[in-house]
């Protein structure tokens, strides 16, 4: 061995690194976007549904459509479609094809958007991505925090955790900005479920490169595992 060879290998892990980084990058996006064709599909037949309901084959990666929802302001949940039914309007076998190819990895992009089913043992529900996923996050934090205007967010595991949250220092005048308020066990920013929908459409927003750009700025790597997330201003929502 010689004394260039260890400098050689890590150039060599270096750029299969990078490679491996590129491509889960690509592969992301490319799962979001289906998950993003199959909800504009949805939305096109039946424009109220919020969620649907699907039964998973662990083995053959298939699944199996159940039902299609809605949910109301009131948070009541009425049925649209019975997908075991049928319907003309859709080609339901299409559909879960596309969804059985986004979800065919388990540390697939497109699971964020997916939680069990409570009622149904063995079946998940898919909950359709927001038009405006940026605007939907200002909104979930802001209705806790009003003035709302970055957060941190910690990509490192799945899903992601809201490290803390800035906020326009309404005593000040201009551009300032508040102390961070830290996402503490005993003094969460919010309940655990806003928590869990900010992190499902932070990482959705992490894996398509326009919003990404648009709303992302790494703070620690170019890989942006922790980045600071800016929230549009509510004109712009």
């Amino acid at each position: 061995m010689t004394d260039s060879t260890p400098t050689a290998i890590a150039a060599t892990l270096h750029h299969r690194n990078a490679a491996v980084t590129a491509f889960n990058k690509v592969r992301a996006q490319y799962e979001i976007t289906v998950l993003d064709h199959v909800s504009a599909r949805i939305r096109a037949a039946f424009p109220d549904t919020t969620h649907l309901t699907f039964v998973h084959y662990s083995r053959s990666r298939e699944l199996d459509l159940r039902g299609f929802f809605a949910t109301g302001p009131d948070g009541a949940q009425r049925q649209i479609l019975d997908a075991t039914a049928g319907t003309p309007a859709l080609d339901l076998d299409e559909l879960a094809d596309d969804l059985t190819e986004a979800l065919a990895d388990l540390n697939s992009a497109a699971w964020s958007a997916v939680r069990p089913e409570s009622v149904g043992e063995g079946q998940w529900v898919l909950d359709l991505p927001q038009y405006d996923r940026a605007g939907r996050i200002a909104e979930l934090a802001r209705a806790h925090h009003p003035h709302a205007i970055l957060l941190t967010v910690d990509f490192t595991d799945d899903p992601a955790q809201i490290l803390d949250l800035a906020s326009a220092d309404i005593a000040q005048s201009g551009d300032t900005l508040a102390e961070p308020i830290q996402s503490l066990p005993h003094r969460p920013l919010w309940p655990a479920e806003t928590e869990r929908q900010i992190a499902v459409l932070a990482a959705q927003i992490r894996a398509l490169p326009h919003l990404r750009a648009q709303y992302l700025l790494p703070i620690d790597s170019p890989e942006g595992r922790k980045a600071i997330l800016a929230l549009p201003t509510p004109t712009q929502i």
